[in-house]
């Protein structure tokens, strides 16, 4: 689904010729989205039957079928929308925050220090997690540093508006570019450099703590930007509490990028060192 996303219909170039038919885009969407409700209906199923034998209700899927007033595709959809919002958006802010952990040693034993301070010999949990603010911070400067999504999916104009001194007519299609808004010089002090404690700083607020819009606003805001935090601090943490992480040289400055998402073009390669517990 996320390569559909960023297929090309030659269509949109050429708004009338929309008439014509393109069978290939067509196919290619509607085959992923048959695999795709394939393996949503049988994550759903497998469920059913757990239920259906008795065992205990936990997962979000035996929320929503605790409900009983969702019909079948509104549940296929909300289970989706669990999936694709807090997945590979989830494991690339991961994984650019791992990037620069290991790029920045003395900020990576400040978030081990705290770790240590919060967690002591446990296992740091999502229990843990708003008692770590230099972890919330490493987290959202990632997220600006590195925006996931860079360019938000377009939206459609419903009414004409005037935007920052532009006429944009109704039927229009707006892409919001994430990524220039993070790095204006104007709005971030040395956009270009990771600094977690930008976050830390007394002039923001809590309310600032989204001001990257990595997780959009208003009502089509990410449904699973809740479940992308806890996964993705929670593994930072981990990831930081057992190992020492060091990068292989030569690999500080690749991170060119490439794909819908802000993956890296290549592989993450560290040097890892088990810190132990004492």
């Amino acid at each position: 689904m996320m390569m559909c996303a960023i297929e090309v219909d030659w269509r949109d170039f050429f708004p009338y010729l929309g008439w014509i038919p393109n069978r290939s885009f067509e196919t290619r969407v509607l085959t992923t989205e048959a695999r795709r409700t394939a393996l949503m209906q049988a994550l759903i199923n497998q469920q059913k039957e757990r239920i259906a034998r008795g065992e205990s209700r936990m997962s979000y899927v035996d929320f929503l079928l605790a409900e009983n007033t969702l019909t079948d595709e509104q549940l296929l959809m909300l289970v989706w929308e669990a999936v694709i919002e807090a997945a590979d958006t989830t494991l690339v802010t991961t994984e650019w925050a791992m990037y620069e952990i290991a790029k920045h040693p003395e900020k990576q034993e400040y978030l081990y220090q705290e770790i240590r301070k919060v967690c002591g010999n446990k296992t740091v949990t999502e229990d843990h997690l708003p008692e770590l603010p230099y972890l919330n911070a490493v987290f959202h400067e990632t997220l600006r540093r590195h925006s996931p999504v860079p360019l938000v999916p377009p939206r459609l104009v419903h009414e004409s508006t005037n935007l920052a001194g532009y006429e944009v007519p109704a039927g229009t299609q707006m892409i919001i570019n994430l990524y220039g808004c993070n790095m204006n010089k104007s709005d971030w002090d040395a956009p270009e450099e990771w600094r977690p404690e930008r976050f830390l700083d007394g002039s923001f607020e809590v309310a600032d703590m989204y001001k990257t819009m990595a997780f959009g606003g208003g009502r089509r805001a990410c449904a699973g930007s809740i479940q992308a935090v806890n996964i993705a601090c929670t593994a930072i943490a981990r990831f930081v509490q057992e190992f020492a992480w060091t990068l292989k040289e030569g690999d500080e400055d690749k991170d060119d990028t490439i794909q819908l998402t802000t993956n890296r073009l290549y592989p993450l390669h560290v040097y890892l060192t088990p810190r132990g517990r004492k």
